[in-house]
C-alpha cells in the first residue's frame, strides 16, 4: 500500500494526539485501547517506503 505524503501527515499528527492522550488517560481499559491503536498506527507509518 503507497502512502501519500499527505496522509503521512495526517498519520503522524494522529500518532501525536494519541501518544497524549495515552499519557494523560487514567483508567487502564481505555489506555490498552489506545496503546493498540498507537502500536496499529506505528505499523502503518513503519511500512511506509
Amino acid at each position: 500500500m503507497m502512502i501519500s505524503h499527505e496522509e503521512m501527515i495526517i498519520f503522524l499528527k494522529e500518532m501525536y494526539v494519541l501518544m497524549n492522550e495515552y499519557k494523560r488517560c487514567e483508567e487502564t481499559q481505555t489506555k490498552e485501547l489506545i496503546y493498540k491503536d498507537i502500536q496499529l498506527l506505528g505499523e502503518i507509518i513503519a511500512s511506509a517506503p
